[in-house]
């Protein structure tokens, strides 16, 4: 087996534009919402979706996600729905690189270091198998569940969800990989899909295989991964636009996009990023170096030179964060618990120091 996931930058570590966002904003309209209610609490204007130059964080995107659900239900098929309203030109320099290809093995083997520049949250890799038609028959005869039909494994689209937050993780695979199918789609790119196992539920694993052309016994629902299945044969034909020398013009601005946007936020952007990426979590210092793929000291020396500390950065965020809890009526007591805090009466302490006044105070009234 062979694959082309590599040490990518992690999602949140890279600062992105805004069409994932403008994505979600379109679907949220289309169902009834305003643009305001979508970026309730994420800090943005609307006039930030028509600046071409504006950029956000993950987590920014989360939020626009909840807000959805918490107005439209978490129903099966809405991160699909919305899904429906992506293109390849609402990738930007990306969409363009994989596009002039000039295979979809190559195209595919260009984006997948660059994925923190698409409005994807999923984590692709390539994997390709030898041919072995007689191991399906085994699989088949000795097990009790259903085995797709792959009468010549081919190659496998990996796309991990892992680094995508719980509460939101089944409506980003929908939109992500929906999105996926209908952008090819509209540049005339067939994968040639012959399966897909995934993640979702039934319902939702049944409509996600619908937008790649695919019949309910084709999709298997509650697997350990998102797996889209191609034959081999398929990654080597050419695309509509390939050109290799377009591609690799393209490649060269995307390597120089991200290395300045990874500049201009620094490792601190980076680790705070981290910290802000999940509700409840607030990993250590050992597990950031090596999502960034770095050692601890490497981690502690990056941030010393940019005249911050890993503890320093996250006082930042808890105290960001208390501020935005308080003023949503939370109490003291959860935001304890959501910001880490083992008691109540430590949490009460920081936030004395921060702001001068216990929470209680702050916000207006006692708990």
């Amino acid at each position: 087996m062979t694959s082309s996931s590599g040490p990518v930058s992690p999602v949140w570590a890279v600062p992105r534009g805004t069409e994932g966002i403008r994505i979600m904003v379109d679907g949220g309209v289309d169902h009834g919402m305003t643009t305001r209610e979508c970026l309730a609490g994420t800090g943005l204007d609307p006039r930030d979706l028509d600046d071409e130059t504006a950029q956000i964080w993950a987590h920014q995107e989360f939020v626009v996600i909840r807000n959805i659900l918490g107005r439209l239900g978490d129903r099966p098929g809405l991160g699909a729905g919305i899904g429906a309203h992506s293109t390849i030109g609402r990738t930007g320099i990306f969409g363009f690189m994989m596009l002039a290809g000039p295979t979809i093995r190559t195209a595919l083997d260009r984006a997948i270091p660059y994925l923190a520049l698409s409005p994807t949250h999923l984590r692709f890799s390539l994997e390709e198998e030898e041919e072995a038609e007689d191991d399906t028959a085994d699989a088949e005869a000795h097990s009790a569940a259903p085995v797709l039909a792959d009468p010549v494994i081919a190659a496998s689209v990996i796309a991990a969800d892992d680094e995508i937050p719980a509460d939101v993780r089944t409506f980003v695979v929908e939109r992500d990989l929906a999105g996926f199918a209908v952008a090819f789609r509209g540049a005339q790119i067939d994968v040639g899909v012959t399966s897909l196992e995934t993640t979702l539920g039934p319902e939702s694993a049944v409509i996600l295989g619908r937008t790649w052309g695919l019949a309910p016994e084709e999709v298997r629902p509650h697997a350990e991964r998102n797996r889209l299945i191609i034959t081999r044969g398929r990654l080597d034909e050419r695309l509509p636009q390939g050109d290799e020398n377009t591609a690799k013009l393209f490649e060269r601005q995307c390597r120089e996009l991200l290395d300045s946007r990874l500049a201009r936020v620094g490792v601190a952007g980076q680790v705070r990023s981290r910290l802000q990426h999940e509700r409840e979590s607030w990993p250590s210092m050992a597990e950031v170096a090596g999502e960034l793929h770095v050692d601890v000291r490497t981690l502690r020396r990056r941030l010393a030179e940019e005249g911050a500390s890993f503890r320093r950065v996250l006082d930042e965020v808890r105290h960001h964060r208390a501020l935005e809890l308080l003023a949503q009526d939370v109490s003291v007591t959860a935001i304890a618990g959501e910001l880490g805090y083992s008691e109540t009466a430590t949490f009460t302490r920081s936030f004395t120091r921060w702001e001068g006044v216990p929470p209680s105070r702050r916000r207006g009234r006692s708990q």
